[in-house]
């Protein structure tokens, strides 16, 4: 994760707080002009959590519903995270997943829930 401005307002700040790094991706679905993943993140050491994300007045760009079901299916990680303003306004979730699929998610407001997570979830791909 690089850098965060620090005029976003708290639910994006939330957001750009979480570390993903290495997170897999466990579900995704979208609806009307929702689009919602979670995310399996942590290690053994510092112990699981599901991060339940969901965009608000979000546009998915990048990537199609058959990547996005196949990241699910290869429990892709995150290589890398980045919430960043929108030039058009809004703001934008850059991820990089490391099976080489690159998505941003375009939104106004999003929604974050963390919760404890089993270890044995983690899936080896």
């Amino acid at each position: 994760m690089t850098a965060t401005p620090p005029d976003l307002p708290v639910d994006v700040l939330a957001l750009a707080a979480v570390d993903l790094r290495g997170a897999q991706v466990q579900d995704w679905s979208q609806e009307r002009d929702a689009f919602s993943w979670t995310l399996l993140a942590g290690d053994a050491d510092r112990g699981h959590e599901l991060v339940a994300i969901t965009y608000v007045g979000a546009v998915v760009l990048h990537v199609n519903r058959r990547e996005l079901d196949a990241a699910v299916r290869d429990a892709a990680e995150v290589a890398q995270s980045q919430v960043v303003p929108a030039a058009q306004g809004g703001y934008e979730h850059h991820v990089t997943l490391r099976a080489a699929y690159r998505l941003v998610v375009r939104f106004w407001s999003v929604d974050l829930r963390r919760m404890p997570a089993p270890d044995h979830l983690r899936r080896h791909p």
